[in-house]
């Protein structure tokens, strides 16, 4: 391995090489300037000198030309090491002296390696071999002439060169952390200093704004334990900065604390600092610190100013660019957002220069006159957009604008078209920096369709009485230090008064107020009086009769200069509505809850009816026909259907009734109804029934519909007292719907009864007389059906209540069900049948009923004894469960049995519409279902309809 002498005064420089030729090996020696590594020379005899080319006392040129002089070391072969700055002369220099390589600073590894080792290998001339005898004897001749003087001038010129080189290469540099930070590295690396910082500080405030280091342990950026973005800039720097001088000297131990700096700065023994200025403004500073045991010179201190310098002029002239090009970002995004605005308003803007040409027109101007902006832009105003006929009134108004006159006009317009505009014009000045007028801007309202200005404000103020009329909004205007309050004629209804009744006061306004709401509005009003703040009231009002309306206002008081309250403005709103339909949600939610009552009462009472009426049947059969209790049972049973009908009628109002949709015409139920109804209604009331041409085809319940009917009907007999007409009509509105109407002449119903109609167990009746489900019941199945009501009622005129179903197509109507069979045998059969009942009374009761008919009745009283009869008895035919049972419920029941046995067949029975087998009371497809109360007809029937049915394939 070879002997190295590397040559640098910045220890820092040399640390990189000696530590990357170490590990390779070789011995290396080091020398802080060209007079110390002669020493090491004539000490060591090196292998390879690598030296950089500005250091103090004698630099790398004077080093290189003693070494050729000496025939015993001019065959060492040497590398000039330099900074970038220096590298073209480094090179210029190394060629005229036979050297072949130079390092530029930071060097890359792989290249001095490479370059070292090819060195070493000779394959490069030596400089001995470069050099003929005639030049190295003109280097003895100017090493004997040179006094020390004039070697202290070599060394100044080429830091002087270094200086200028720094300057061009900076100059080049764009981005001006780029710049802050190569200047850095390159004044440290000309004065061989130890650590260097460069500073910018805020403009307005003399605290950091960025940091840059260079140097013993430093990071491209400022550690910010010492000095931080934002942080005040103090000791020798704050100095620099703010007196815009330079500052050099020395600090013996080093101490940071001593030159005012934070005590987490870096050692710093003697110091040169020189502020980043240009035109007498300071952007920051740039500070070199030595630690090489060697002060800074006043002709360091000159360089370093005239760097920075030069540096604060690059910096200014980056400042101005990113200025400026602020400036005209921000420029462009103002003339884009004026224009977006120009373009958005709907009036006509054109600018005119003083000669009248276009230098302006937005969009609204170029579509009103037909024209692209292109078009529009530069012509002669008046020559091109105003009729000929007005041109010579036109030119002269305009000389009177420019002279000042601004006063408003109204002319015509000519567009592409050929068509006429009218449009009133408001002018202003346009005025250039100097205060000279050098155009007038127009903004131009069509006007077009009102012949006058006094006619456009008439019919403006005409559309804005109409908006608020419209929108039933009230307006007021408080004169707070008056008292007075004037009010709009909308504002004046809302309070039940007379158009211009209002006392003009704010006490009149109190007084209109219901009297439980006067003080708390009093309160609110007063408190906005004395924050100033927008507030909004609720407040009531009585209208004559006592009916109250609900109104809703927002306001503002508006304070002067000393902060006195001068006036209050605002509006109102009649908001009774929205508080009517507040109550009516109300009024449904209670309804849910009565009906979600009634449903479970009468699921409890069918069950009960389904006993009681069962077991009547049951005592008829055993009685003899003269037996005298056969009356009292019969009463019995009769009573019991009595209740099966209201229970029905609860049912059907809370919508858990179970019913069986199908096709049917609305004309058909209404004849087949006619002779019944005849029956039911009195015979000074006369019934006329119309029915639709066309089939009116719908899908609903028959029974339903029925009563539906039949409600309205005793509902219209009942408003007749006195006699009357009763009118039934089927119509076919439109393809989608068709109507029922029933109309009565009547004594109607005034307003707060029609408000509660529907509502249940609400009855005008004498008490005894109604149960008030009937109109709710009504109301219940039209809303299952999908349907609606419309009622028109009228005291002394009657009432008419119009329903409209949803229609269905006339193919899909069936033919009529047959009408009800007079009383036949019970059917009977053979099969054995599972009853599931939970009911004990019931269950036995159902028991009975079929065994009478000739069935093997197996019963359980829950799905646990339900599926031990079915693993005992395969014979089981058919299941007959109720739907809600504790435990497991009868649908689920049936699914785990039909699993166990696919040919099982289930009837459901039930008093109300469970969802696990109904959809909103309609019944799933495909579901048997038995309603209860039943009679052993029906509950036979529905047997042997089930049994007989061929199963699907």
């Amino acid at each position: 391995m070879a002997t190295i002498l590397i040559v640098d005064d910045v220890a820092a420089h040399r640390s990189p090489l000696v530590v990357l030729l170490g590990r390779q090996g070789h011995r290396v020696i080091e020398a802080a300037n060209g007079r110390k590594a002669l020493e090491a020379v004539g000490l060591v005899g090196p292998d390879l000198i690598i030296t950089d080319v500005l250091m103090p006392e004698m630099n790398g040129y004077e080093l290189m030309r003693r070494l050729q002089l000496d025939p015993a070391t001019s065959q060492i072969p040497v590398l000039f090491y330099t900074a970038p700055y220096g590298e073209r002369e480094a090179r210029a220099r190394a060629l005229s002296t036979g050297i072949a390589h130079v390092l530029t600073k930071p060097a890359d590894s792989e290249r001095v390696l490479r370059i070292v080792a090819s060195v070493l290998a000779k394959e490069v001339a030596t400089p001995s071999d470069a050099m003929p005898p005639s030049r190295r004897h003109q280097l003895h001749l100017s090493s004997d002439e040179a006094p020390g003087a004039l070697s202290d001038l070599r060394i100044a010129n080429a830091q002087l060169r270094a200086v200028i080189n720094i300057t061009l290469q900076l100059s080049a540099e764009r981005g001006a952390d780029g710049l802050l930070l190569n200047m850095c590295a390159a004044a440290r690396d000309l004065f061989g200093a130890t650590y260097g910082t460069v500073g910018i500080v805020h403009r307005a405030a003399e605290t950091a704004q960025q940091v840059f280091c260079c140097g013993v342990g430093s990071e491209a950026t400022c550690p910010a334990d010492w000095l931080a973005p934002g942080d005040a800039v103090q000791g020798i720097l704050g100095s620099v900065v703010a007196s815009g001088r330079a500052m050099r000297g020395d600090n013996p131990g080093g101490d940071p604390a001593a030159l005012g700096l934070p005590a987490s700065h870096p050692r710093i023994e003697t110091y040169l600092a020189a502020p980043l200025a240009s035109d007498g403004h300071v952007y920051g500073w740039i500070c070199l610190a030595g630690n090489e045991g060697r002060s800074f010179t006043d002709h360091d201190e000159q360089l370093l100013l005239a760097l920075a310098v030069q540096v604060g002029h690059s910096y200014e002239l980056e400042y101005e660019i990113s200025e400026r090009k602020a400036a005209e970002e921000s420029l462009r995004l103002e003339h884009d957002r004026a224009q977006r605005y120009l373009d958005a308003v709907q009036v006509m803007l054109v600018a005119l220069d003083t000669e009248g040409r276009v230098t302006l027109a937005n969009r609204y101007a170029c579509s009103t006159l037909e024209c692209p902006a292109h078009e529009v832009l530069g012509r002669d105003w008046v020559e091109t957009f105003v009729p000929e006929r007005l041109r010579p009134e036109l030119k002269a108004l305009r000389t009177k604008v420019l002279a000042g006159e601004l006063s408003e006009h109204v002319n015509p317009v000519l567009t592409a078209s050929g068509a006429e505009r009218l449009i009133e014009w408001r002018n202003t000045l346009i005025r250039g920096r100097s205060g000279d007028v050098v155009g007038t801007l127009s903004s131009g309202t069509d006007v077009t369709e009102r012949n006058r200005a006094l006619e456009a404000k008439s019919a403006a103020d005409e559309r804005a009485v109409l908006a608020m009329q419209y929108a039933d909004v009230g307006i007021w205007d408080w004169d707070v230090a008056s008292g007075g309050l004037a009010w709009s004629s909308i504002l004046e209804r809302h309070h039940g008064l007379a158009t211009g009744t209002f006392g003009g006061t704010f006490a009149h306004f109190i007084a209109a107020v219901h009297p439980d709401d006067r003080e708390a509005l009093q309160a609110k009003i007063a408190a906005a009086h004395r924050s100033g703040r927008e507030f909004t009231v609720e407040y009531r009002v009585l209208e004559g009769g006592g009916a109250i309306r609900w109104l809703a206002g927002a306001g503002r008081i508006v304070h002067d200069e000393a902060g006195r309250a001068v006036r209050g403005i605002g509006i109102t709103l009649d908001v009774t509505a929205r508080h009517q339909l507040e109550a009516q949600y109300q009024q449904a939610q209670k309804m849910e809850a009565v009906g979600h009552l009634a449903g479970g009462v009468a699921h409890d009472f069918n069950n009960l009816l389904t006993a009681i009426l069962g077991y009547c049947e049951l005592v008829l059969d055993a009685l003899p026909a003269a037996d005298p209790l056969r009356a009292d049972v019969a009463e019995i049973q009769n009573a019991g259907n009595s209740a099966a009908a209201l229970t029905a009628q609860l049912l059907a109002f809370s919508r858990k009734q179970v019913i069986e949709p199908t096709v049917i015409d609305l004309n058909a139920v209404v004849s087949d109804m006619q002779p019944m109804l005849a029956r039911l209604i009195r015979e000074d009331i006369a019934v006329h029934v119309t029915r639709s041409a066309a089939p009116a085809v719908l899908r609903a319940d028959l029974g339903q519909v029925q009563q539906v009917v039949m409600n309205l009907a005793v509902n219209a007999r009942d408003a007749m007292p006195a006699g009357g007409t009763l009118s039934i009509a089927v119509a076919r509105r439109d393809a989608g719907t068709v109507t029922l109407t029933i109309t009565d002449t009547g004594t109607g119903m005034p307003p707060e009864v029609r408000a509660h109609l529907f509502e249940p167990f609400f009855t005008t009746k004498a008490p005894g007389r109604g149960t008030g489900l009937g109109l709710a019941t009504v109301q219940a199945i039209v809303t299952q059906c999908g349907g609606r009501i419309e009622v028109t009622t009228e005291v002394g005129c009657g009432t008419t209540f119009e329903i409209v179903f949803p229609s269905v197509g006339a193919d899909e109507l069936r033919a009529p069900a047959p009408a009800p069979a007079v009383a036949v045998p019970l059917p009977t059969g053979a099969q054995t049948i599972l009853v599931v009942e939970d009911e004990d009374g019931l269950r036995e009761l159902t028991r009975r009923l079929l065994a009478r008919q000739g069935y093997t009745v197996l019963v359980a009283a829950d799905a646990v004894e339900a599926r031990a009869l079915v693993e005992r008895h395969p014979s089981i035919d058919v299941m007959l469960t109720d739907v809600v049972m504790p435990g497991t419920s009868g649908p689920e029941l049936a699914k785990q049995l039909v699993a166990l046995r696919p040919a099982l067949k289930v009837i459901y029975m039930s008093g109300y519409a469970e969802g696990t087998i109904a959809d909103r009371g309609v019944l799933a497809p495909g579901i048997d279902f038995l309603h209860k109360p039943f009679n052993a007809a029906t509950l036979g029937q529905k047997v042997k309809d089930v049994i007989d049915r061929v199963p699907a394939a």
